[in-house]
């Protein structure tokens, strides 16, 4: 499979060399196609790993994964192009923060009756936008090894068949426990469980943990 990996970061170094231990493509794309970060990772990561402008990158992926900072997604997502984008699984991961006086905050554009995933969404409605993995720190998105038992994968969409084939990645990602809360308006909550989950990392001084959605048994 190929994919494409909107960002350069962190996080989308971490995605996009999970990605590679899979035996996926990658292209990692960015706003120029000879960003350093993604030029030193396609380098280190063989000959199934490549680097591109953020156009080209949704070109090349069969599925996208969006991993750029929230507060730019949209610019991100339109310099992809919707063309490169229509009838493609994009992998939502932003969140639209904001930092203020000390404390963490969601851009109040994309708060109340919308949020980031349904905006990215309306951008592209062509494109089937799956939310996932923007309520966890960067290192347990792909190995949860260390846990004393599974944290839940949560995600939404509109598009069931994505959502299931989103729930696959989750699964080969290492994901035990998965949790489809609906269509992506649920994105607004998920939004939200981001920016609780950075105090927390602050008071926990780690990233090795997780949320876990705990059911009756009954």
């Amino acid at each position: 499979m190929k994919y494409g990996v909107l960002g350069t970061g962190v996080v989308a170094q971490i995605i996009a060399t999970k990605l590679i231990e899979l035996g996926h493509e990658v292209m990692m794309g960015s706003r120029t196609a000879n960003n350093e970060n993604a030029v030193q990772w396609a380098e280190k990561h063989g000959e199934r790993a490549k680097c591109g402008n953020f156009a080209e990158a949704a070109a090349f992926g069969e599925r996208v994964f969006n991993l750029v900072k929230g507060i730019h997604s949209l610019e991100a997502l339109k310099a992809a192009g919707a063309e490169n984008l229509k009838g493609k699984i994009l992998i939502d991961q932003t969140n639209p923060y904001i930092y203020k006086n000390g404390h963490i905050s969601l851009d109040s554009k994309f708060t109340g009756d919308t949020c980031l995933g349904e905006e990215n969404q309306k951008l592209l409605p062509d494109t089937k936008v799956v939310k996932t993995l923007n309520y966890i720190g960067a290192n347990m998105m792909t190995s949860q090894e260390g846990l004393k038992e599974p944290v839940t994968g949560f995600y939404c969409g509109n598009d069931a068949e994505a959502k299931e084939v989103v729930k696959g990645i989750l699964q080969d990602f290492g994901w035990k426990d998965t949790f489809d809360l609906g269509d992506i308006s649920m994105s607004r909550y998920t939004e939200m469980f981001g920016s609780f989950w950075v105090p927390l990392y602050n008071q926990l001084g780690s990233m090795e943990w997780g949320f876990k959605l705990v059911r009756n048994e009954k």
